[in-house]
C-alpha cells in the first residue's frame, strides 16, 4: 500500500472526498474550456429500459468509455487486453440492429444534473476526452439506453433517487429464473437482498480477468445449461456486453447488469467513497484482493451450475 492510500485509509471519507474533487479541479477546468458540438442523442428513461426489459424480454447491453477506447483501437490497463478481434466484437455489438436488443451509453455525458460535484466533474472531462470517439459510432436515429441504470447510488446526491432506481431494477427479475454469469471474484447478491424476489438464481463463474479468451466456452455453457425462457444476468465487464448482442441473436435474454451488486452494498453503508467490499473484488477500490468469505458458503457453492475458467 503506497503511502498516499495508506493517508487516506486513515481519514474520514468526507475529507478524502473533498480532496479527490480538489485534486480533480485542474483538469476539469481544463475541460470546461473544450468546446464540445453535442448532438442530439434520444435516451429512454430508465423506466422506459426496464419496461421494455420486461415486458417485451428485450436484452441489454452497456458501453462505457472504456469500450468506446478499445472500440477506437487503444489498449489501456484493464483487467481485459486489448485485441482486434475484441475491438471488432464491441463495435459489432454496439451497432447491432437486432430489435431485441437496448444499446445503453452514458447518460452522464450529456446531463449530469442528477450527480453529485465529483461525478459532474468527472462526467464533464468524459465528454472533453471522449465525446469524439463516441460519436463517431453513434447512430443519431436510434433510442438509447443509460449504460449507468446499474449504477444509481455512488454517483448520485439523491438517496432517494438511488432507492427508486434499484426499486425499479428489481421488477426485472421479479418471479424470474435467474442465470447469473459473473466473474468467480463477482458473487453477485451475496451479502445482501438484492435478488431475493427472484424465483431461482444458477450461476455461471467465468475468469475475474480476461473473460474474452473464454468467450465461445462462455456462450457454449449457456446454450447447454439455460433455457431460453431464462433471464440471464450479466456481470463480466465488456464481454457482458458482447454475450448480450450475440446471445440476443440467438434467441436468449442477457442483461448486462454490470456493478449493481456493487453499487447496492454501497447504497446499503451509505458510502461515500468507492470502498471495498468484504468477498467481491471491486476493481474501483484500488484493491486487487478480496476476501473468500463466501467461497464455502452453501448457498452461494449451490447455486454454480457450470465453471468457465482459463
Amino acid at each position: 500500500m503506497t503511502w498516499k492510500k495508506k493517508i487516506k485509509k486513515l481519514l474520514p471519507d468526507k475529507i478524502v472526498y473533498g480532496y479527490e474533487v480538489i485534486r480533480t479541479a485542474p483538469e476539469y477546468l481544463k475541460a470546461l474550456k473544450v468546446k464540445s458540438q453535442i448532438p442530439e442523442i434520444k435516451f429512454y428513461s430508465d423506466e422506459e429500459t426496464v419496461s421494455l426489459i420486461v415486458k417485451e424480454r428485450k436484452s441489454l447491453s452497456r458501453f462505457g468509455d472504456g469500450e468506446f477506447m478499445w472500440m477506437s483501437g487503444e489498449s489501456m490497463v484493464s483487467f481485459q487486453d486489448y485485441s482486434a478481434e475484441f475491438a471488432s466484437d464491441l463495435t459489432s455489438a454496439f451497432k447491432s440492429d437486432n430489435e431485441n436488443l437496448l444499446v445503453g451509453i452514458p447518460h452522464g455525458v450529456f446531463d449530469s444534473s442528477k450527480c453529485n460535484l465529483y461525478a459532474k466533474m468527472h462526467w464533464r472531462i468524459i465528454r472533453a476526452n471522449f465525446l469524439s470517439r463516441l460519436v463517431k459510432f453513434m447512430d443519431v436515429n436510434r433510442v438509447y439506453s443509460d449504460a449507468s441504470i446499474t449504477r444509481p447510488y455512488i454517483d448520485y446526491r439523491d438517496r432517494n433517487y438511488s432507492a427508486k432506481i434499484f426499486d425499479l431494477l428489481k421488477r426485472i427479475w421479479d418471479k424470474r429464473d435467474v442465470v447469473i454469469v459473473e466473474g468467480e471474484k463477482t458473487k453477485l447478491g451475496m451479502g445482501n437482498d438484492l435478488f431475493d424476489n427472484a424465483s431461482s438464481i444458477k450461476r455461471i463463474i467465468c475468469p475475474a480477468e480476461n473473460a474474452y479468451e473464454r468467450i465461445e466456452a462462455i456462450k457454449n455453457s449457456i446454450r447447454s445449461n439455460v433455457e431460453k425462457d431464462t433471464l440471464i444476468l450479466g456481470a463480466l465487464g465488456p464481454t457482458a456486453s458482447i454475450l448480450a448482442s450475440q446471445l440476443c441473436d440467438e434467441g436468449y435474454q442477457f442483461v448486462d447488469i454490470g456493478h449493481i451488486d456493487v453499487e447496492y452494498m454501497w447504497y446499503l453503508r451509505h458510502a461515500i467513497l468507492r470502498e471495498t467490499i468484504e468477498g467481491k473484488y471491486v476493481n474501483e477500490s484500488g484493491v486487487k484482493t478480496c476476501s473468500d468469505v463466501y467461497d464455502n458458503d452453501s448457498t452461494y457453492i449451490n447455486s454454480i451450475i457450470d465453471r468457465v475458467l482459463s
